[in-house]
C-alpha cells in the first residue's frame, strides 16, 4: 500500500486545513501530497483531514508557547477535561475527560497502554511522560472501545513522541512565582539522535528529562487562608476550637483531654500556634469551653506539594528493505510527591490516642517551667473548672489551678520538626518491541509490550515513633506545653522514622498485538480498507506485606494485624503500614475488526466492533462503532457516530486482598442522630446512651469504614452507548471551524456506597453497619457495587484563523471549547438523577460514582476555554493565551454567609520567543498576567477560594533556553 496517497482535491481545502491543526504547517492548499499517518481511534493509516472521529492535536511547541511547564498545565486547561477536586493527590496529575474520573479515561503512549497507577490500578499519570520526546498529544473526545477495549468511554489522550530524531538539543526552564515562598519549577532537558531513516536506513535516539518543583504553604498565600482575611470578604469563617497542638492544651482524664493551655494568656507560641476563644464564642449567647491554643494550618499545610520528575526515553529503528521496519522504544519514569500532611497527631491505630505526662516532669504545670492556668469556680483538685479567660468572658473568683500532682492528658504534634510529609514515588517502566511493513498485499503491525509500575510509599519528615514520645514525657526530656530545650530537641530529633516504606505495590502489563490492514477493492471515494487487530494481555498486581517494623505486638508475641491483613495497632504516628502479599493476574483476550468505506468522493462510512474476554469477570463484551462522513463541498464537512463501551472493574475491585479501612470522626446516625449527620459532633444520644461515660461511644467517635472489601466476584463490567455529531467548515480560507454534539449514557456504575448516604438514611443503609456485641458500630462498610447511572450531553467548538501580512508577519487565532448542556448521575440504579452542572456543593452524595478516586465533587463547568493568538514575524514570534471556566452556584455556603456565586475564572499567559542566534532558541514568559488568584467560595468544602483548576501561585515569570547542536 503506498503510504503517501493523493488528497482528493474535493475534499483538499477542509483536509488541509486539518493537517494544518494537527501538524502546525503551513496552510496545506500549498500541498497536493500528504503522508497517511495513523489517527488516535482508528486502525486504519489516513489523511489527518479525512477522519470523522472528534480529535483535537497540540504540538510540544504550542505547548511551551501557552506557558506550559509540566503536562498538568495540559490537563488543567483542556476544555473537555473536568475538576477532579483540588487535584494534588499523590498519584500525580490525571486526565478527567467529560468529567467521567480518570478511570473512564484511556491514555496511552505512542498508541499503547501503560502499566498503570499499581494503587488503584486504574489510570495513568502525566507525570510520566516523556516531555523532552513528546512530539503532540492527541485527544479522542468519543468513546473508542471499540478500538481499544476497557476504558475508554470519555476519550483517549495519547502522547506521541517522535517517530525519529536525528542531532542533538538541551533545554532549560524554571518559572519562578513573583512573590517569594515555593512554587518554583526548575527543569533540564537532552535529546540526541543519530542516523537517517531514509538515507541510512536507521535512527537512534535518546532524551532525558528532570524536574523538581518546590512546595508551597498556606502561610505564604495568607490571604487565600487566613480566616479573619475571609470574614471581612463575607466568609463569614467559625473560628477554630482549640485542637491538638505542638502547644498542648490538656486535662486530667484521656476522654476530656483539652480543659486547659498554659500558653493561651501569653498568646500561645508562634508560628505553631494560634489563640483561639472556640466556635462557640460567636453563639448568642457565647460559651467558652473551647478556648485554648490550636494548630496554626497556615504554617503545616501546602496548598501545592513538592514533587521530583524524570523520565528516560529511547527509540531504536532500523530499515530492513522491502518496506519492512523494526525498532524498540524504552521508557523509565520516575516522580516523587512530596506530599504535604500537616502535624501528625496520634489516632486510634497507636498505643493511645493522647501522650501522657507526670507530675515528676520538670514541664509538669506549677513545677517552675510550665506556669499554672487561672481557672474560676470551685477548684478542689479533684474537678475541672473552668479556663479564666477575662472577668467578662469567665466571671467568678479566680485562683491557680490545683494539680494535686494529677496525672496530665493531652494530644500533641512534633512542631519543632516542622510539616510531616510522605514521599509518594512511582516507577513506570515500559519496552516496546514493534515491527511493521507489507506482505502479500497487507501491512502488518505487531508489537511486544512490557510495562511494569510500582509505588513507594515512605514517610519522610516529621512523623514520630508514639511509645518513643511517651517515654520522652515520662522521663522529663519532652515538653508538650512549649519550645523544647536543648536536650529535648535532640531526642525529638532522635525518635524520626525518615524515609521508611510503609506500603509497596507493583502492576503488570504484559501484551503482544497485531494489525493487518489491506484495500480490498475500489468504492467511488477511494479504497475500502479492511483492518484486523488482536491482542493477547495480561494484567498482573503484586502487593506486599505491611512492614513489621513498628507494628505492635499482642502480649502472646504475635503482631497485632486482624484475621484480613489489616495492622490494628503500629508506633508511627501518623501513617500505618499496610499491605498483603499477593500476586494477583488477569488475561485479556480481544479482537478487532474495523473497515472504512469511501462510497463516494463524498460520503465515507467506517465501522468497527471489538471482543474483549476477562479471565477473571468470566465475561466477553462485545463493543461496536459507527462513524459516518459526508463532505459535500470543499468548505464543509459533516460526521456522526455512536458507540458502546465498557470499563472493567480493576484486578485490584475483583481480587482485592485486603479491606481499605479508613477512619473518620462522626456521630453514630442511629444512637446519636442529628439533623446534620454529616458533621461531627451535632447529634444527640437516644436515652439508653446519654449517660456521659455511653454519649462518648456514640457520639463524635473515630469509626472504621472500608472502601474495599476482600470479596467483590459480584461486579461486572460498566456500560456505555455513546453517539457525536457535528463537522468542520471553511467559511472562508484560513478559517477553520468545528462543532461536535455529543452525549454518554452509562449504566452499572461501579461506585461504594459513600459515608454520607450511610449517615444520612441509616434506615436504607442498616446492613451497612457492622456493629460489635455492645451495640456500637464496628465499621461501615462502603465498599463498590455496580450501582449508578450518569448521562451527559454537550457541545465541543474549536474554530482556528491564520492571517497573513505581507508587512506586518502572520497571525493565528485559535479557539478550543466545550458547553455542557446536560450531566447528572444516580448513586443508585433508578434513583434520583443528581444535575451536576455549574453547582457546588457539600452533599458527600455528588462524590457517588468516583467514591475511592474523588473525595470531593466533581466540578462541571457549564462552558470551558482555552483560546490564544499568536504572531510570528521573522526569528520573533509572540502568544497570548487564555484559560476561562465559567461560574458557578454555591448551594452550600457557609452558615451564615449568603455567598453564592461563584465567579468566573480568567487566567492569561503571554510568551515572547527569539531564533535570531544561531542554533539558539530563547522564551520568556508571564504566567498568570493579570495576577489573579482562585476565586472566591464559601462552600464548606473549601477555606475560602476555590484552588481547583485554578493558579494557586499568582503571577509567575518563565524562561527557557534551546539550544541545538
Amino acid at each position: 500500500m503506498n503510504p503517501t496517497q493523493r488528497c482528493y482535491r474535493p475534499r483538499l481545502s477542509l483536509c488541509a486545513a486539518a493537517a494544518m491543526a494537527l501538524t502546525g504547517l503551513a496552510h496545506a492548499q500549498e500541498t497536493a501530497t500528504l503522508e497517511r499517518i495513523q489517527i488516535t481511534g482508528s486502525s486504519i493509516k489516513r489523511l489527518a483531514g479525512e477522519t470523522a472521529l472528534p480529535v483535537t492535536a497540540i504540538r510540544s511547541e504550542e505547548l511551551e508557547a501557552r506557558g506550559h511547564t509540566e503536562l498538568k498545565d495540559l490537563i488543567l486547561e483542556l476544555p473537555q477535561s473536568q475538576s477532579l477536586g483540588t487535584n494534588s493527590g499523590a498519584a500525580g496529575p490525571v486526565l478527567n475527560l467529560r468529567g467521567l474520573g480518570p478511570m473512564r479515561t484511556l491514555t496511552l503512549l505512542n498508541g499503547r497502554r501503560m502499566a498503570n497507577e499499581p494503587l488503584q490500578d486504574q489510570y495513568v499519570s502525566a507525570n510520566v511522560i516523556p516531555r523532552m520526546a513528546l512530539q503532540r498529544a492527541e485527544t479522542l473526545r468519543d468513546g473508542a472501545s471499540s478500538i481499544y477495549g476497557s476504558d475508554a468511554i470519555g476519550g483517549v489522550q495519547n502522547f506521541l513522541t517522535y517517530g525519529s530524531f536525528n542531532g542533538a538539543k538541551i533545554k532549560v526552564e524554571m518559572n519562578s512565582p513573583e512573590r517569594a515562598g515555593g512554587g518554583t519549577t526548575n527543569g533540564l532537558g537532552l535529546i540526541g539522535g543519530i542516523g537517517d531513516l531514509a538515507s541510512d536506513g536507521w535512527n537512534v535516539y535518546g532524551a532525558f528529562d528532570y524536574q523538581t518543583k518546590t512546595a508551597l504553604f498556606k502561610g505564604e498565600r495568607p490571604e487565600l487562608f487566613d480566616g479573619s482575611a475571609l470574614n471581612q470578604l463575607g466568609l463569614l469563617m467559625t473560628p477554630s476550637n482549640k485542637n491538638q497542638s505542638p502547644i498542648a492544651n490538656y486535662g486530667f482524664s484521656a476522654g476530656a483531654n483539652s480543659n486547659y493551655n498554659s500558653s493561651f494568656a501569653t498568646g500561645c507560641v508562634a508560628p505553631y500556634s494560634l489563640p483561639t476563644l472556640g466556635s462557640g464564642s460567636v453563639n448568642t449567647p457565647p460559651t467558652y469551653n473551647n478556648a485554648g491554643c490550636y494548630r496554626d494550618p497556615n504554617f503545616f499545610d501546602a496548598v501545592t506539594d513538592g514533587s521530583k520528575i524524570s523520565t528516560m526515553f529511547g527509540k531504536a529503528s532500523m530499515n530492513l528493505g522491502k518496506g519492512h521496519r523494526v525498532s524498540v522504544e524504552v521508557l523509565h519514569s520516575a516522580f516523587t510527591v512530596e506530599k504535604y500532611r500537616g502535624m501528625q497527631l496520634p489516632s486510634s491505630n497507636e498505643p493511645a490516642t493522647t501522650y501522657s505526662i507526670p507530675s515528676t516532669s520538670k514541664f509538669y504545670p506549677g513545677k517552675g517551667i510550665t506556669p499554672l492556668v487561672n481557672v474560676v469556680g470551685s477548684n478542689t483538685g479533684a474537678n475541672t473548672p473552668a479556663m479564666y479567660i477575662d472577668p467578662v468572658k469567665t466571671p467568678g473568683v479566680v485562683s491557680p489551678l490545683n494539680m494535686n500532682n494529677r496525672l496530665v492528658h493531652f494530644a500533641w504534634g512534633p512542631g519543632e520538626l516542622g510539616p510531616a510529609y510522605r514521599n509518594d514515588e512511582q516507577i513506570n517502566d515500559r519496552i516496546v518491541l514493534s515491527a511493521e511493513g507489507s506482505v502479500f498485499n497487507w501491512d502488518y503491525r505487531v508489537g511486544l509490550n512490557y510495562g511494569h509500575s510500582q509505588r513507594d510509599t515512605r514517610v519522610g519528615g516529621g512523623y514520630i515513633l508514639y511509645s518513643k514520645a511517651q517515654q520522652g514525657f515520662t522521663n522529663g526530656i519532652l515538653n508538650p506545653f512549649g519550645p523544647q530545650d536543648a536536650a529535648g530537641l535532640e531526642y525529638l530529633k532522635s525518635i524520626e522514622v525518615r524515609d521508611y516504606t510503609y506500603r509497596f505495590n507493583e502492576a503488570f502489563n504484559k501484551a503482544v498485538d497485531f494489525t493487518l490492514t489491506r484495500e480490498l477493492m475500489e468504492l467511488g471515494g477511494g479504497p475500502l480498507t479492511v483492518a484486523v487487530s488482536g491482542e493477547l494481555r495480561r494484567d498482573e498486581a503484586k502487593t506486599h506485606n505491611a512492614p513489621l517494623d513498628h507494628v505492635a505486638k499482642l502480649p502472646n508475641g504475635s503482631y497485632n494485624i486482624s484475621s484480613a491483613g489489616v495492622v490494628l495497632k503500629d508506633d508511627i504516628v501518623g501513617e500505618n503500614p499496610q499491605g498483603v502479599a499477593a500476586n494477583l493476574h488477569r488475561n485479556i483476550k480481544s479482537a478487532v475488526i474495523e473497515m472504512d468505506a469511501p462510497l463516494t468522493k463524498v460520503w465515507s462510512i467506517n465501522g468497527a466492533v471489538r471482543s474483549d474476554t476477562y479471565s477473571d469477570l468470566k465475561t466477553t463484551t462485545v463493543n461496536p462503532k459507527l462513524s459516518v462522513r459526508f463532505q459535500p463541498t470543499a468548505e464543509m464537512m459533516l460526521r456522526a457516530s455512536a458507540n458502546t463501551g465498557f470499563r472493567a472493574p480493576s484486578i485490584m475491585d475483583i481480587q482485592n486482598p485486603t479491606p481499605e479501612v479508613r477512619q473518620a470522626t462522626m456521630d453514630d446516625p442511629v444512637l446519636c442522630p442529628s439533623a446534620t449527620p454529616t458533621i461531627t459532633d451535632t447529634g444527640v444520644p437516644v436515652p439508653a446512651w446519654s449517660a456521659p461515660d455511653k454519649e462518648s461511644l456514640v457520639c463524635n467517635v473515630i469509626t472504621d469504614y472500608w472502601t474495599k472489601s476482600p470479596d467483590n466476584s459480584h461486579l461486572k463490567p460498566e456500560k456505555s452507548k455513546g453517539w457525536s455529531i457535528g463537522g468542520a467548515f471553511e467559511p472562508v480560507r484560513g478559517l477553520l471551524v468545528t462543532a461536535d454534539y455529543w452525549g454518554i449514557k452509562l449504566t452499572d456504575v461501579l461506585g461504594a456506597v459513600t459515608l454520607a448516604e450511610v449517615q444520612q438514611q441509616p434506615g436504607k443503609y442498616a446492613a451497612n453497619i457492622l456493629r460489635k456485641p455492645d451495640g456500637t458500630i464496628n465499621y461501615i462498610l462502603t465498599s463498590q457495587a455496580n450501582r449508578g447511572e450518569m448521562e451527559m450531553r454537550g457541545l465541543d467548538i474549536a474554530a482556528t484563523y491564520q492571517l497573513k501580512t505581507s508587512n506586518w508577519g502572520t497571525f493565528n487565532f485559535k479557539l478550543d471549547g466545550t458547553y455542557y448542556d446536560k450531566y447528572a448521575f444516580s448513586v443508585e440504579k433508578g434513583g434520583v438523577m443528581l444535575d451536576n452542572i455549574g453547582i457546588l456543593t457539600g452533599d458527600g452524595k455528588f462524590t457517588g460514582p468516583n467514591a475511592g478516586l474523588a473525595t470531593m465533587q466533581q466540578i462541571i463547568y457549564r462552558w470551558k476555554h482555552t483560546a490564544s493568538v499568536n504572531w510570528r514575524a521573522g526569528k520573533w514570534s509572540t502568544q497570548l493565551s487564555q484559560r476561562y471556566s465559567s461560574g458557578l452556584n454555591d448551594l452550600t455556603p457557609r452558615a451564615p454567609s449568603t455567598y453564592t456565586d461563584v465567579k468566573a475564572y480568567k487566567q492569561y499567559n503571554l510568551s515572547i520567543a527569539y531564533s535570531g542566534i544561531k542554533s539558539m532558541k530563547l522564551a520568556v514568559g508571564i504566567n498568570n498576567l493579570t495576577n489573579v488568584y482562585p476565586v472566591l467560595t464559601a462552600n464548606t468544602t473549601y477555606q475560602g477560594y476555590l484552588t481547583s483548576g485554578a493558579d494557586i501561585l499568582g503571577r509567575s515569570f518563565r524562561f527557557s533556553g534551546e539550544y541545538t547542536f
